[in-house]
């Protein structure tokens, strides 16, 4: 475990920096919104605190919920489950 290094997660470059991505929730449309990081690291907002950032609805304008997604590791094909089916014995 010595050499797991810790990331900073405190700002918006430091999502975007680590390949985390933040999403956010409005409660009064049940809109949900991916944010485009670089764009708002464009608009000045890139050293912007993450517990201060207040995103708020491009429809309705109701402050909305922030949900952080970690980064998309994998880029190889899905995974696929397969699950055997045993017949049932009628003398069991």
């Amino acid at each position: 475990m010595d050499n797991i290094n810790p990331i900073r997660l405190a700002t918006l470059s430091d999502l975007s920096r680590h390949g985390y991505q933040l999403a956010c929730y409005c409660p009064r449309c049940r809109r949900w919104a991916e944010l485009d990081l670089p764009q708002l690291s464009g608009q000045g907002l890139a050293e912007r605190l993450l517990a201060e950032f207040r995103p708020r609805c491009k429809t309705c304008g109701t402050p909305g919920e922030k949900q952080l997604r970690p980064p998309k590791r994998w880029q190889g094909p899905r995974a696929r489950a397969t699950f055997a089916h045993y017949a049932a014995r009628a003398d069991a």
